[in-house]
């Protein structure tokens, strides 16, 4: 698989109010106004996985991955939180949020729960395909 759809994320999140409504309306974050005042989107690798990573006002760390990556959703999906526990403690931020984008996801409610051992500042979030929700204007 090419890396079109991390792409196409990562231009659509460069835009402030994408960034914003992802962060406030989509995954739920109450975080202060400022936080979106500096942002970087970048793109990242994990576990050989391609993601898209934002950091929001040095507070926020968010790692899109697209679950047609995720082969081995109970292996994968902890690694990835523990790694971007790790990368959010060595960073010096307040929050961790994994986000996993797909359709039809087989495997969503059997793993939602993973990040409840971790940190009550580590959230996953397991939502449909992102390219939808951009073309559905919501982002």
């Amino acid at each position: 698989m090419n890396q079109a759809k991390e792409r196409q994320w990562q231009g659509k999140l460069e835009q402030r109010s994408n960034a914003v409504f992802l962060v406030r309306n989509i995954l739920g974050c109450t975080c202060p106004e400022e936080i979106f005042d500096h942002y970087e989107v970048q793109h990242n690798v994990s576990e050989a996985i391609p993601m898209v990573q934002l950091i929001m006002g040095n507070r926020l760390l968010i790692w899109i991955v697209d679950a047609a990556r995720v082969v081995e959703p109970g292996q994968i999906l902890l690694r990835l939180l523990e790694q971007g526990l790790a990368e959010r403690e060595n960073r010096g931020l307040n929050r961790f949020r994994l986000v996993v984008a797909g359709a039809s996801l087989s495997w969503e409610k059997e793993w939602a729960h993973l990040a409840e051992g971790l940190s009550p500042k580590v959230h996953l979030h397991i939502l449909p395909d992102l390219r939808d929700l951009i073309n559905n204007g919501e982002i």
